[in-house]
């Protein structure tokens, strides 16, 4: 009877701690994706760490002005921070962050 309490207690808690793990691995996805995307005529190409730093060119090709903000998965804050561009048709912008972990990645383009 102890035994099988035990075992439903570390299966609840078995099953809470992977549900808190599935939500924090799907939070920063969701999060993007219900902000608003940028057409498909903004594009970006990542640029691999330089001396410590990540880069993203954002291209504009659109025909209207258009505000864009490059997402990472975790920056540092004592390097540069993701900033609102507005970008006018034609206009190329490198974003430079400081990654705070060493596998960062770029999440995508945002609305802002």
């Amino acid at each position: 009877m102890v035994l099988a309490k035990i075992r439903r207690k570390v299966a609840v808690a078995t099953a809470v701690a992977v549900s808190g793990m599935t939500l924090a691995a799907v939070s920063p996805a969701s999060a993007s994706a219900a902000e608003a995307a940028v057409p498909n005529c903004v594009t970006a190409v990542v640029i691999p760490e330089v001396f410590g730093h990540m880069g993203v060119e954002i291209t504009h090709a659109c025909g209207a002005p258009q505000r864009v903000r490059a997402t990472f998965q975790v920056t540092s804050p004592s390097g540069p921070q993701p900033t609102c561009h507005v970008l006018q048709p034609g206009q190329e912008v490198t974003q430079w962050v400081k990654p705070a972990a060493p596998f960062n990645t770029f999440l995508g383009l945002v609305d802002c």
